[in-house]
């Protein structure tokens, strides 16, 4: 198949959609397809910072477009733009079998439905969004204008149905994770040697954004410290501006916090090992990756009960989940799990054991089966 993955960003920009669609892209095209890849010029939205533009070969034979990308006007803080050199490539390129929407984003889906319209190709989008998203009239437009939907978990599933789209469209296929790079695991004493920690490791992996509920952790932690003795937060991952704000808030809680900025693959598996608990406190989520990391490496998970988190953490059976915005709820979590052993190494076995089941390879075939159907 000749296949186009369009996306809002793309590697080396960092993110949890980033790096699962260059697997998808790599893994294509290990599979003999022939694979494009649209995306912007962005590394990050806030701060505002791009990468080189133009167009160039993987070493694995992708062909990765990169257009300049212009924010909208009183939209900047929210990281809104639109791609339009991407919309004249998009008249001028050869037609693919089949394009792929990966966010539903105005980058992503004006390219991509224009493609549709104008070179008769069918079109699927993978939304990438918190489910409680998928709701409106005009989402409900967008979404059935796609020849078919790709949900993450059921939980999307029946926001899309509740959306008045056709089953037939809808087809669940989870992200996946390379259950090979989980097989060889750094010791644990690594990271905490580089970093000086030596007291409980509590571990954040993901943007270091307000809506991850970064502050909200941080509150936590210092009514853990209460109760158990000093900790150790760390935050690993890029900051979208509010690593000034979380630092001072640190300051001012007397919580020792280490930001590491984004670390490689190695080095996350690294901080996971490392760690007692690993806590993802989002106010909103699709299907985060970071959370499937954290159970392949043997890390006890605390998240939030937000979006499709609640279909990989089943509380008290492979995590603890807690109300958004409640840092008493989160530190009782927390607390939880480093005061009591057999807790930590129950949900952590459980976590492993059914973490493992969302191997980037289904995730491939079944996509590869659903780009069959579509194209009949």
């Amino acid at each position: 198949m000749h296949i186009l993955l369009v996306t809002r960003r793309f590697p080396p920009a960092p993110g949890g959609v980033e790096s699962q669609v260059f697997q998808i892209a790599h893994r294509l095209a290990k599979r003999g397809h022939r694979v494009r890849v649209y995306t912007s010029d962005l590394y990050s939205d806030i701060p505002l910072r791009r990468l080189p533009r133009g167009h160039a070969p993987s070493p694995n034979g992708i062909e990765i477009s990169r257009y300049i990308t212009v924010p909208v006007p009183r939209r900047m803080l929210k990281g809104t733009s639109f791609a339009p050199t991407m919309l004249l490539a998009v008249l001028k390129a050869n037609s693919p079998d089949i394009v792929h929407c990966q966010g539903l984003n105005l980058v992503t889906v004006s390219a991509s439905l224009l493609a549709q319209g104008l070179r008769n190709c069918k079109v699927i989008c993978t939304p990438q969004v918190d489910p409680n998203l998928l709701s409106g009239r005009f989402t409900g437009i967008v979404l059935r204008r796609f020849d078919g939907l790709v949900a993450l978990t059921d939980i999307e599933r029946e926001q899309m149905l509740k959306l008045g789209i056709d089953h037939s469209k809808i087809r669940v296929i989870p992200n996946g994770v390379d259950l090979d790079a989980f097989n060889r695991l750094p010791t644990s004493d690594c990271f905490r040697k580089k970093n000086g920690i030596t007291n409980h490791l509590v571990l954040y992996a993901g943007r270091i954004d307000a809506l991850k509920g970064c502050a909200v952790l941080i509150e936590a932690v210092s009514l853990v410290q209460r109760r158990i003795g000093d900790c150790t937060l760390v935050f690993a991952g890029p900051d979208w501006g509010s690593q000034g704000y979380l630092r001072q808030l640190s300051e001012q809680r007397k919580v020792r916090t280490v930001f590491t900025g984004n670390l490689s693959s190695t080095e996350l598996r690294g901080a996971l090992v490392a760690c007692d608990v690993f806590v993802l406190p989002s106010f909103s989520e699709s299907f985060p990756i970071s959370i499937l990391e954290a159970m392949l490496a043997g890390a006890p998970v605390v998240a939030t009960r937000v979006g499709g988190i609640s279909a990989i953490v089943h509380d008290g059976d492979t995590g603890l989940l807690v109300t958004p915005g409640d840092d008493k709820g989160l530190a009782d979590a927390i607390c939880r799990i480093l005061k009591d052993r057999q807790l930590s190494a129950r949900l952590a076995t459980n976590a492993k054991s059914s973490a493992s089941k969302y191997t980037i390879e289904r995730t491939l075939d079944e996509l590869e089966n659903f780009y069959n159907d579509i194209l009949g």
